[in-house]
């Protein structure tokens, strides 16, 4: 496995820890946080004004700018106030300063610079430079590199990156950049559920159903793969529409299991017995079934980002 896409999908975490940049009460941030973001662009020049070294200032300017919060986006702009705060030793900058180098829409793309500045934040401490340059190391497909690879996601995941935790879990279970283990495998993901990662939800409760590194719990299994179909997994849909079809964790019900295997039907995932299940159904019982489909599918376009 040489590609990141394979192991996970890419994840960019800018301004991830803001408090550390600025520990005192911080208007700025406040209103940028609270979605005030005119003024928090106000609030910023003014610090900037007063302290032209105000690096945590300029960060948030960038971040604005990148986004288009309140103003039109304008990723040269962006840049540049990543530039100055990085240049005045912001490590959210300097983070932040290596995505916009890495992105096909910079005007300046450098990804040789990029690099040297992901290693900066990294080797201090950032969570997310750390879960990207682990991304960056897994696919030159190196033992040595994987090993690296092991450490950044270490500290993204101390940093509370989820999708860090996930990746571990699944290097674990390869024996890839440590030894391979289903214990630490089922450990990694357990924290990545907890954490809210629905792919690490979905691993966990498939290692709890069948017993794999960690004690069999159908009913626990049952439990995460309802919150993770909930969340708009197909493939939890599908376990759990199977769960309700044998009663295996929850208690046997043939209108949910036709329910569930709709909802994972709609986004491709096909299940043969499940649609036997389903053609077994009375008309009445298939027309409650598609009614609750219907619901879950709306739910699920109206909440998704």
């Amino acid at each position: 496995m040489t590609r990141r896409a394979r192991l996970l999908p890419a994840f960019f975490v800018l301004l991830a820890t803001p408090a550390a940049a600025a520990p005192v009460v911080d208007i700025a941030y406040s209103a940028y946080q609270t979605g005030h973001y005119r003024r928090a662009q106000a609030e910023a020049l003014k610090r900037i004004e007063t302290n032209n070294n105000d690096a945590a200032a300029m960060t948030l300017l960038g971040e604005l700018y990148r986004q288009g919060l309140g103003i039109p986006a304008d990723q040269k702009a962006a840049t540049e106030w990543y530039e100055q705060a990085a240049a005045r030793g912001d490590i959210n900058a300097t983070f932040a300063l290596a995505m916009q180098l890495l992105d096909e829409k910079s005007s300046k793309r450098d990804p040789a610079r990029a690099g040297s500045l992901l290693e900066k934040a990294a080797a201090a401490g950032h969570p997310a430079a750390n879960y990207n340059l682990a991304l960056a190391l897994l696919a030159t497909g190196r033992p040595e590199d994987d090993k690296r690879a092991v450490a950044s996601l270490e500290i993204a995941a101390k940093g509370m990156i989820s999708e860090a935790m996930y990746a571990l879990g699944t290097l674990a279970r390869q024996g890839r950049g440590m030894p391979e283990s289903e214990q630490v495998a089922a450990n990694w993901m357990k924290q990545a559920a907890e954490a809210g990662n629905t792919p690490g939800e979905v691993e966990y409760a498939i290692m709890l159903f069948n017993g794999t590194g960690v004690e069999k719990d159908e009913a626990a299994a049952g439990k995460l793969f309802q919150r993770a179909a909930g969340q708009g997994n197909a493939i939890a849909q599908n376990r759990l529409a199977k769960l309700y079809q044998f009663g295996l964790g929850v208690p046997p019900d043939s209108i949910e299991a036709a329910a569930w295997h709709l909802v994972a039907r709609a986004q491709g995932l096909e299940d043969a017995s499940l649609d036997a299940l389903f053609d077994r159904l009375n008309p009445e019982q298939q027309a409650r079934a598609g009614r609750i489909a219907a619901s879950r599918i709306s739910t699920a376009v109206l909440t998704s980002p």
